[in-house]
């Protein structure tokens, strides 16, 4: 697929909700499952996931004498989703969302924000095990919830498209992603001006769903405006930029304009040997690129050097 697709729908896509309810200290001292919530927050929020997961299971057994209708049985399953997705854990965390979901809906019906939040949970669970198409209804069904609950500039609005056309683009069902990049980017604009990270990531993916359905002028000025976005926001040698140079030299080479190709891959190359470690298999990506193009110029010894190093990273 793209370049660093995979690490930027998890990290600008992925979310971590934990839910508490409403706390406060003196109910904490009376509330054994308040209490243990609150410390498995605490301890996730320090990075120490052992003591995390020993709180939030006592708070999920101390939940089972809960009754049916009780809003906690959903937050404990919940909390232990977050926690089983942070570690890895994703079948795990697919198992405990849907806990969570079937209490909220049985609970609050199909309206509201919970359900939205299990269903995007869930999907996220569901999609790093490569389910893409169960994951693309859960974020549609959660944007669906979303949008109509809430005004247009809550920013899980633009997440939510953002989501959902990651699931679909990695369908390769580029025609169905596109207008959801569209909307999540014109909602990003529209909420958060100037130089933004998000912003720039949405261009990023817009710009590369039509690249590859051929819309190369629009995909090009999309490439020129993150990477200007980019380099005001981080500098020069942030691993989007590569990204980007390395998108431009291929809608050069697929115009047939191959110096203007080689350029723009050598700088491609040169900022993401600055940006990402000499094993990444975002710069064998980069140097496969740039293979590509110089055989299809004639120069097949310079090509078979950099599918070497392609090799030596990726193992292939």
């Amino acid at each position: 697929m793209c370049e660093r697709c995979g690490a930027v729908l998890r990290r600008i896509a992925g979310v971590v909700l934990l839910s508490i309810l409403v706390w406060s200290p003196a109910l904490a001292q009376t509330d054994p499952w308040e209490t243990a919530t609150q410390a498995g927050v605490e301890a996730f929020q320090k990075g120490d996931m052992a003591a995390a997961e020993g709180n939030f299971r006592e708070a999920l057994k101390l939940s089972e004498s809960f009754a049916e209708s009780d809003p906690r049985r959903g937050v404990g399953n919940s909390n232990m989703g977050v926690l089983a997705y942070e570690l890895g854990a994703f079948a795990d965390a697919e198992v405990f969302h849907g806990l969570a979901l079937d209490q909220r809906l049985r609970l609050y019906g199909g309206m509201d924000p919970a359900v939205a939040e299990s269903l995007t949970l869930m999907g996220l669970a569901i999609r790093e095990q490569g389910r893409f198409g169960e994951a693309a209804v859960a974020f549609a069904d959660a944007l669906a919830i979303t949008s109509t609950l809430s005004k247009p500039d809550n920013p899980e609005i633009a997440i939510g498209h953002f989501r959902l056309a990651g699931a679909l683009m990695m369908l390769g069902q580029l025609a169905e992603a596109e207008p959801h990049y569209r909307e999540s980017l014109a909602l990003r604009r529209a909420t958060r001006p100037g130089a933004d990270a998000e912003t720039a990531n949405s261009m990023h993916m817009l710009g590369w769903v039509l690249r590859e359905q051929g819309k190369l002028e629009e995909a090009e000025a999309l490439f020129r405006e993150a990477i200007a976005m980019r380099e005001e926001l981080f500098g020069p040698n942030h691993p989007g930029i590569a990204s980007g140079y390395n998108n431009l030299a291929k809608i050069r080479r697929a115009q047939g304009r191959y110096t203007e190709s080689e350029t723009l891959f050598r700088q491609a190359l040169t900022r993401a040997e600055k940006s990402l470690g000499s094993d990444d298999p975002d710069l064998a990506q980069v140097l496969n690129d740039y293979a590509a193009l110089l055989f299809e110029m004639g120069r097949k010894d310079e090509a078979a050097k950099l599918e070497a190093r392609a090799k030596a990273i990726t193992g292939g």
